[in-house]
């Protein structure tokens, strides 16, 4: 008799890449449970039991915390284990605890609606953020309720793993996942993580990353799209899922997991090679990081250093820390890493991070408003704190750069080293051994290009924030789809502006360093090689390939291909001369991404982009 079962669709869907590799499994969904809670007021001789109930839950949830810490140390690190700190502080925070208790003496609110109204308010300023870490970390506050509303009451907690069996080998999907429940996971449980919500930075991706397990946030709707028991296949490295995959998808995605087994091994023993070219030729390969425990990756990724750090992850935390809160998360870094040089950007406030305590609201064009530098030199006492704060950190270390943002001016960098100056001289009028340091700017803006000979008397080293120089330069907002496709890194302007600048400042005996998206990929990076850039600035988890492909070509071909290029005057001839020669290069040497910055037709079918992800047409189809 024929089957009348009808086959399940194949579904290809994409979000943020999360956490790196593959993986192929059966789908187990995480369900959703609420919360009861009544509004009902209690007696006013029931206020103090409720009182103590709230507070013991407190209690109980900062022992709890204190255990899963334990529990991440002993699955990963020490460092790794401090993402649940943000909880047990929020948890100790008086504008949570305050607002709790005084609804419940003032106005006999029972003890779990008052803290439910409470926690909902601070949620929702979260997820409504303009910043996206604050909208991914609404996701830990998530966690934070749904671990007391289980404490102040008899309901369990809302997607929770009480009672579930999980199956070997499973691939978790939900629409979100809490740093808990990763940590109540057993080795081989989870193959990987699906989620409609979240992004790179979220705790949930940094412990996946930490556990080397293949992640995927972002993805909007998969809870309701994937079914329990649908054989899916997550694709952690560019963003993707493919829910009931062709065969065809299977047998590739078996080659790529195989490939990547191999690939982290054959990187791994690239970590202490030289990043230097077949003829010679050295570029350092420095790290990104946005927070203090990123700083131990480093080493690990085989960087040189930390070319940025964005200090202003900290005041997004933190609100606007005090002088030993930043001491603290700086010394951690700079004697963590000590002798490799750490960069410390000054606060880059502003843009699409928005600190409220720093920051306009109402400018109809943040980007180009009262952001950066311009915040520093306004708010004075809030940079000398921050100034204070570095050198004192620095103290016995010989491996500090101090870089100032979005400088467009010789007054603003003058202006910045004076109060700089200013600073250092009050610490060692009380004794403070300042450390030695050198100083740096941004060049992101076109004004500081034009100026860029009068700019590189005043420092000792620029670093080019290519992601805001090709946004400023092309007057293309990238996050506007609609012109999305006209940011491109190999105009013929930007790649001029990057060479006046590299000339004027080895002419001053400067050195010059580039970060931004632009540097992570290949073609680029050989662009960036050939112009003569001495360092190039990214995420750790890039650089092993970074140092791969420098590995594979000389500083001679890099520098005739970018004497080629300066002759073009359009972006798509660049584009073309590049793919041509240095796609079959890419695909042998197996690094898994790269920029597509040329127009394609639809004959030319090598590469798609989705969602600002890479991903080639061979495992798609």
């Amino acid at each position: 008799m024929k089957s009348t079962t009808t086959p399940k669709r194949r579904l290809m869907m994409t979000g943020v890449p999360a956490s790196p590799g593959y993986a192929m499994g059966r789908v187990q969904k995480l369900v959703n449970q609420e919360f009861s809670v009544s509004s009902d007021p209690i007696l006013p001789e029931r206020v103090p039991k409720e009182l103590s109930l709230f507070q013991k839950a407190v209690r109980q949830s900062l022992r709890e915390l204190e255990i899963a810490k334990q529990n991440i140390q002993k699955m990963v690190s020490k460092d790794d284990a401090r993402i649940l700190d943000a909880q047990m502080m929020i948890l100790q925070d008086p504008t949570l605890i305050d607002p709790v208790l005084e609804a419940i003496r003032k106005e006999h609110q029972n003890s779990r609606w008052a803290f439910h109204v409470r926690m909902k308010e601070i949620i929702s300023q979260f997820e409504q953020s303009p910043i996206q870490l604050l909208r991914e970390r609404s996701v830990d506050l998530s966690d934070l309720y749904n671990r007391m509303m289980a404490l102040l009451g008899d309901s369990g907690p809302v997607m929770s793993m009480e009672g579930m069996t999980i199956e070997e080998s499973a691939i978790l999907i939900g629409h979100t996942l809490n740093p808990s429940h990763v940590i109540k996971l057993k080795q081989g449980q989870a193959m990987a993580f699906a989620t409609d919500t979240g992004g790179s930075t979220s705790h949930v991706s940094i412990l996946a990353r930490a556990l080397k397990i293949p992640a995927v946030s972002g993805l909007s709707d998969i809870s309701v799209k994937a079914e329990a028991g649908d054989f899916m296949i997550v694709d952690g490295s560019n963003g993707l899922v493919i829910i009931n995959p062709l065969d065809s998808d299977i047998k590739k995605y078996k080659a790529k997991i195989e490939a990547f087994k191999r690939q982290a091994q054959e990187l791994l023993t690239t970590r202490r090679l030289e990043p230097q070219t077949l003829d010679g030729k050295y570029v350092k390969l420095m790290a990104n990081i946005e927070f203090p425990m990123e700083a131990d990756e480093v080493e690990t990724m085989g960087a040189t250093g930390v070319g940025l750090y964005r200090s202003e992850f900290l005041f997004i935390q933190k609100g606007n820390p005090s002088c030993e809160e930043q001491t603290e998360a700086y010394r951690y870094i700079i004697h963590r890493l000590n002798p490799l040089t750490v960069t410390i950007r000054t606060l880059d406030a502003g843009g699409d991070k928005i600190i409220p305590e720093l920051s306009a609201t109402d400018e109809s064009n943040p980007f180009m408003g009262w952001r950066s530098i311009r915040v520093c030199l306004d708010k004075t006492e809030i940079f000398k704190t921050q100034l204070r704060a570095i050198l004192r950190a620095g103290e016995g270390c010989s491996n500090l750069r101090i870089m100032f943002p979005m400088i467009s001016s010789v007054h603003e960098i003058q202006e910045s080293k004076r109060i700089l100056a200013a600073v250092k001289q009050e610490l060692l009028d009380q004794g403070v051994d300042v450390p030695p340091y050198e100083i740096g700017i941004m060049v992101e803006v076109p004004a500081a290009v034009i100026m860029v000979d009068e700019l590189a008397r005043e420092v000792d080293f620029f670093s080019i924030g290519t992601n805001d120089l090709i946004q400023f330069t092309l007057a293309v907002d990238r996050s506007n789809e609609r012109i999305a496709s006209m940011f491109q890194p190999h105009h013929p302007a930007v790649l001029r502006m990057i060479h006046h600048v590299v000339q004027a400042a080895h002419r001053e005996g400067i050195t010059v360093s580039v970060c931004g998206e632009m540097v992570t990929e290949p073609l680029s990076t050989l662009l960036l090689l050939g112009l003569g850039v001495d360092e190039l600035s990214m995420t750790p988890w890039n650089i092993m390939e970074c140092k791969k492909f420098i590995r594979s070509v000389s500083y001679e071909e890099a520098r005739t291909m970018v004497h080629q290029v300066m002759s073009m005057s359009h972006t798509d001839e660049i584009n073309h001369l590049l793919k041509k020669k240095y796609m079959q290069k890419i695909s042998d040497l197996g690094i898994s991404s790269f920029i597509v910055t040329a127009d394609f037709n639809k004959s030319d079918r090598t590469l798609v982009k989705l969602n600002d992800h890479i991903v080639n047409l061979d495992v798609l189809e």
